[in-house]
């Protein structure tokens, strides 16, 4: 049987908020709109390639070592290589740009329900994302798109440099919460990340497909539930 958790641990992307595009362009005249100039010699189009290229030098292999950087440290970088004086803070310039590069994003259908499910029934809550960007960054998001959140804590892989699966971001959960590791679930919509992460450290991981954005043919032979809608997850949790 699988025991009624005290507290519900989510990802962000693709569970609790759906990201359906990423415009790379969009993000970066985002922040070409708030540069005194443009890079020398350069067309709005041009630095807008170089900026890509640049990402993916920077950022590009974080996922294959499980290793997180900073993009605020990557906009300095790139503000630096090319001169570029912003009438904005880095901080702010973080947000605007995953903002930029997101427009439509949208909370999973039945998401606050589900959690206003949770705190009314007693059920802790709280967030572990692979997220480049600030956590100040994914708490304005949670909060515009989740208004009525009571999140005890949001862990992000750029706050402890790891990402998931790696097992110490969630045995920083664990010790957040004060519980043992089978007193909690994870909900999460990635096969690897999520539930090979979640169940390394003892927690229950389900598989939240609802968002529809990634293969599931190869999932790991491991126990956890796979739920498509909160609904589900709520019939689940009920059955506990």
């Amino acid at each position: 049987m699988i025991k009624k958790p005290k507290m519900i641990l989510f990802d962000y992307g693709q569970t609790l908020i759906v990201e359906p595009q990423f415009d790379w362009t969009a993000a970066n005249l985002a922040i070409l709109s708030h540069a005194s100039h443009l890079p020398e010699g350069m067309s709005a189009e041009e630095f807008c390639e170089c900026s890509n290229k640049l990402f993916e030098h920077v950022m590009g292999n974080r996922r294959e070592n499980c290793r997180e950087i900073e993009h605020e440290k990557f906009l300095r970088l790139l503000c630096d290589i090319y001169g570029l004086k912003l009438d904005i803070s880095i901080a702010e310039a973080d947000l605007l740009y995953w903002d930029s590069a997101t427009h439509g994003s949208y909370a999973s259908p039945g998401a606050a329900e589900f959690l206003d499910y949770l705190y009314e029934n007693g059920i802790r809550t709280g967030v572990i994302s692979n997220m480049c960007y600030a956590n100040m960054a994914l708490r304005t998001r949670l909060n515009r798109y989740l208004p009525n959140n009571r999140f005890e804590f949001v862990l992000t892989s750029s706050d402890y440099v790891l990402r998931k699966p790696e097992k110490l971001l969630f045995d920083v959960a664990i010790r957040r919460a004060g519980l043992a590791p089978d007193e909690i679930w994870y909900i999460g919509d990635n096969p690897v990340a999520d539930v090979v992460g979640s169940n390394s450290a003892g927690m229950h991981p389900v598989l939240y497909t609802g968002a529809h954005m990634r293969d599931y043919s190869n999932v790991p032979t491991l126990q956890f539930d796979t739920v498509d809608s909160f609904a589900k997850l709520k019939k689940l949790l009920e059955k506990a």
